[in-house]
This record gives structure tokens, sequence and C-alpha cells, in this order.
């Protein structure tokens, strides 16, 4: 049985990810904002820490708390996106993308190496896009979005070169359109033909094996984008 640390686990991809490794039997522990929508009863081996992103050692005393020593697999899941473009992009907007997308899995990632959560061959994904990748076809709207997600992968190399000792690894997955309500409300009227589920059973099994032979990678996870 694995232990594993999940992100926005609310709904969408968070979730189906926490959902397949419940039922493949291995311990889960998903980090939550404390006004996301309201999970539903804790199953076994599941466990839902309520955190803001801000006090760091208040999420660390609550693992303490409930015996969580160590961790194999860390899921940088957590994002924003808010649709805009180059004419009406807005510094705020920006700060926020960066922030939420790019320094939040950082701080986390940080945290749990400082206070060795991390095991010797944890392996650490993070969650990005397509849009994030240079060369990939990018699509107006996602100004802030992609190019957040393009210094996620950045940040992922620079993990595995700085943080790459004892075994473990930082990969990251580039997604393509999934359909969940963070992609309807930033397309209305597009349907991907990938749902949360297909993609978390690709991401999970990822998660459990690419690691040990490879760090510091971009993975391409994608089958339909918008107006392709």
């Amino acid at each position: 049985m694995k232990s594993i640390i999940v992100t926005g686990t609310s709904k969408g991809i968070g979730r189906a990810i926490c959902d397949w490794f419940l039922d493949h039997g291995h311990r889960v522990i998903e980090i939550t904002r404390a006004d996301s929508i309201t999970l539903k009863s804790a199953k076994e081996n599941q466990v839902i820490i309520e955190f803001d992103w801000k006090d760091y050692d208040e999420l660390l005393r609550q693992m303490n708390e409930l015996s969580i020593s160590e961790v194999d697999i860390l899921i940088n899941n957590a994002g924003y996106l808010k649709t805009d473009d180059l004419s009406s992009a807005d510094l705020s907007d920006f700060n926020r993308h960066m922030e939420v997308n790019v320094w939040y899995p950082l701080e986390l990632t940080r945290h749990l190496i400082k206070r060795e959560v991390l095991s010797k061959g944890a392996h650490t994904l993070n969650i990005g896009s397509v849009g994030g990748v240079q060369g990939t076809l990018k699509f107006g709207g996602l100004f802030n979005y992609s190019t957040s997600k393009a210094a996620l992968a950045s940040l992922t190399e620079f993990m595995a070169i700085e943080w790459g000792q004892e075994g473990k690894s930082f990969n990251y997955l580039a997604l393509g359109a999934v359909n969940t309500e963070m992609l309807r409300e930033a397309f209305p009227g597009y349907i991907s033909e990938v749902d949360p589920e297909k993609m978390a059973e690709s991401i999970c099994s990822l998660a459990m094996t690419f690691g040990k032979n490879a760090s510091g990678k971009i993975i391409q996870l994608a089958k339909s984008d918008p107006e392709t």
C-alpha cells in the first residue's frame, strides 16, 4: 500500500485520481481548500485535510497528528484557470495564475522535502497542460493559464535537478482537454471526449510506475483540445 498526497480533490480530475487510488487499496491524503465543495464521508484509508495554502506548519501539524510520516507519491493537481487575452490581460489575474499553478506546488513540495516527509524513492507529478509545452498549438483566451503551466514545466525540471537525490523523481504531465467543470466554464459548449475517470487512470498508472525510470520529463497526455 502506497501513501499518496493529492491536491485539488473536491471535483474533476483530482476527485477521480483519489477514487482510483482508494479503489486500489492505497492510502490517500487529500489536500483541499477550506472553502471547497464538501466531500462525502471519508472512506477507509482516506484522509481529508482542509488547507488554505498559507499555513504550512498547520498542514504538517495535521499530518503529524494523523501519524503521516512518509509519502510515496505527491500529485500537485490543484489549479486555477480564468480565460483572458493579451489585449485585456490584468496583472492581478496573471499573479493569481502564477501563485496557484506554480508557487503553491513549489511551496508544498519544498515543505514536504524539508520535513523529510517524501520517502527516498518518492515520485512527484505536477499536473500541467499541453498549452504549457513549447511548440504545441495555443488557444486564444488561455494566455495566463498556459504561461503559468509553462512555468510549472520548467519548475519540474529544476525540481529534478535540485531535489533528485535518494531516488526522488519529479515529472510533469501535460494534459489535453478533459471534460471537467473547469473546462466547461472556460469553453462553454465544448465537450471533450476524455472524461476525468479515464484521465485519472492514466495519471495514476504513471504515478505508480514512471518515476522508477525517469525524472524531469514532460509527458503529454492529450487526445483533444478546444477548437480542434
